[in-house]
């Protein structure tokens, strides 16, 4: 009999979600791939067969790939379970010695020379560092499959109360200069001020710890991992390309540009020379994004640009785009909107966060064996940077079931559909049938000035509690985040989001991109904000809108309250043959509208409509 070793470790979400900025999130994610891909081979080196994921594949592809790429859990085959138990206290050992010898390289680097002028700095530093990862591992035959599950149950996590005060980045722990701020705010404010000169002492610069930043151990570790991963661990991360949410935002914008004509592309020429000796301006992400790659070279330098410098609002931001001394802000913005005049838009205020994780992975292997499992998740994950890429988007983490990426506004419905079909693709050839290789999505069309930790646990609670739990899995959830909150949220299940080739809602956004004085058969934004007036009080809240049975309305009688309203004095009167051509017409566009709006369950939910005008928008601020 085949014994198998359940391995695995954590907290995962909150050590990659805790990140202020896009790099934070990218080393978080790829530390945690590092540490997964060690225990692995731990593990092997112990006698066992790896099971899930396949551990080949990843090895060949970690040298290669610029995201993470295994998974925080592995199965493991052995002959007998004591050598599992052994395989499971070295791999455990190999995580903890490869975690120690990161953190010691930061420090070594970045806060030793600077320590003594803390309060208990090396004290903080180990307590942390040590006390992180929990490790949960377990042994038994192979037809035990929610061993973890149970292990989980009576897990005995470090009872650790951290004192003083706490981690901007990550309010849990304690900060590393021991002060109380409250009684020796100069004391505190000296440490990190020697701390920050110390960095770009040492070939860093001031952007890597900003002035309000005060960071616990693992925090600091995240920041500054990349800055030593190249001695570390053999690879440097390049954390310069890596790029932030405001550029992934303006990429529709540069897009349009790369096709502009030739005064077009010298004005961008002329921008970029005028802005590129400001901190930060000139970045190398876009060899990242692939619809930035062979821009014209008339553009000079402008593709290069942060989208700091490509976007109004961001531009207009002290805070947020610093100034090189005795510049003068107003000639940036107005040589910035001129070139946006010129172009006819200007960049967007809305990149998108999409969170893939495939469905029921444990009845998966029951029902069809973890070899199978395992070749069809490989193939997928394979896949899966691909199609990203395809989109303009960049991969945080594609391994095993899991996918997280970025991508422009206009691009991330089309990449969830492309990615689900691939995900199905990859179990339709190991003989799966397609009800039981499935996936959910959760996508969230952000702000990019909202915290990305609260945009990426938006994007898990859409995917765990709407596409998951609320939907019954196989389902996508979208939600729209603004700084002040939720705008909206729509759910659909996956076949019904792709029914006709391309994802549901791009019929509706031609008919409103297309509108022209209500002709008919388009859609207008004061159509969809009628719709929501009158009509959103039958669906929001109360029992009809939870009991399908107690619903005063099918959908056929909604489609003809609906039409009624789109034809309001648009219907051609003297022409019969004419007014029945618009009427269907009306009929066919509204039947489409209510696809969008009904829900799993059969309830009707009207965010769809608004989702429908802030795509067709591209979340342009002011018109969104």
């Amino acid at each position: 009999m085949t014994h198998h070793l359940h391995f695995t470790f954590g907290p995962v979400q909150s050590f990659v979600a805790q990140a202020r900025r896009t790099r934070d999130l990218y080393a978080g994610s790829f530390l945690l791939s590092h540490l997964a891909l060690v225990a692995m081979k731990a593990t092997r080196d112990a006698g066992g067969t790896i099971l899930l994921p396949d551990l080949a594949t990843i090895e060949k592809l970690a040298g290669a790939t610029e995201h993470a790429i295994a998974p925080n859990r592995f199965l493991a085959g052995f002959a007998d379970p004591q050598a599992a138990a052994q395989a499971g206290k070295a791999a455990t050992e190999a995580l903890a010695k490869e975690w120690q010898r990161i953190a010691n390289a930061v420090w070594q680097r970045f806060l030793a020379p600077v320590a003594n002028q803390g309060h208990g700095t090396s004290d903080i530093w180990s307590r942390q560092i040590a006390n992180f990862w929990e490790v949960a591992w377990a042994v038994g035959d192979e037809h035990e499959t929610d061993l973890l599950d149970r292990r989980k149950n009576w897990r005995t996590p470090p009872a650790t109360v951290e004192p003083g005060d706490h981690c901007t980045l990550m309010g849990q722990w304690q900060e590393l200069s021991g002060s109380i701020r409250s009684k020796e705010r100069q004391r505190q404010d000296d440490f990190w001020r020697a701390v920050r000169d110390h960095v770009v002492a040492t070939g860093g610069t001031r952007l890597d710890l900003e002035e309000d930043e005060r960071l616990c151990a693992v925090a600091f570790l995240k920041r500054f991992f990349p800055l030593v991963s190249k001695d570390a661990i053999g690879r440097d991360l390049g954390m310069d390309n890596w790029p932030s949410t405001v550029s992934i935002a303006a990429i529709p914008w540069l897009r349009k540009i790369k096709s502009a004509n030739p005064e077009v592309l010298r004005r961008c020429h002329d921008y970029a020379q005028l802005v590129r000796n400001e901190p930060g301006a000139p970045v190398s992400s876009a060899r990242r994004i692939r619809a930035l790659r062979d821009f014209p070279v008339e553009a000079g330098e402008f593709p290069e640009l942060s989208g700091n410098f490509l976007n109004r609002t961001a531009l207009q931001n002290n805070r947020a785009t610093p100034l090189s001394p005795g510049t003068d802000r107003q000639i940036l913005l107005r040589a910035l909107r001129e070139l946006e005049e010129k172009t006819g838009d200007r960049a967007g205020n809305f990149y998108a966060l999409l969170l893939m994780d495939g469905d029921s992975m444990g009845r998966m292997i029951r029902q069809h064996t973890p070899q199978r499992v395992t070749s069809a998740l490989s193939a997928f994950a394979q896949k899966t940077p691909e199609i990203v890429a395809d989109h303009d988007g960049v991969c945080v983490y594609a391994g095993g079931d899991d996918l997280l990426a970025m991508l422009p506004l206009d691009r991330a419905l089309e990449a969830a559909a492309a990615v689900r079909k691939a995900y199905r693709d990859g179990f339709a050839a190991q003989g799966i049938p397609a009800k039981d290789g499935t996936i959910s999505a959760g996508l969230v069309l952000a702000h990019y000035r909202c915290a990305f930790s609260h945009v990426l646990a938006h994007a898990h609670e859409l995917l765990d509690e709407m596409a998951k739990d609320g939907a019954g899995r196989d389902a996508v959830a979208i939600g729209i985040l603004k700084p002040g909150g939720v705008v909206c949220r729509w759910c659909g299940k996956f076949d019904s989001f792709v029914a006709r080739g391309t994802h549901c809602f791009a019929p509706l956004i031609a008919a409103y991109m297309t509108d022209r004085e209500g002709r008919v058969g388009t859609l207008s934004s004061s159509f969809l904000y009628n719709l929501r007036e009158r009509f959103a009080e039958l669906f929001s809240g109360g029992d009809r809108a939870r009991d399908s049975e107690k619903f005063p309305f099918d959908l056929d009688t909604l489609n003809k309250l609906f039409v009624a309203e789109y034809l309001h004095d648009k219907i051609e009167k003297n022409d019969p043959a004419t007014a029945a051509q618009q009427r269907q017409q009306a009929k066919a566009l509204v039947g489409q509208l209510l696809e969008v709006c009904k829900q799993p369950g059969g309830r009707i939910n009207l965010d769809g409509l608004r989702l429908i005008k802030f795509l067709a928008l591209e979340g342009k601020e002011g018109a969104e």
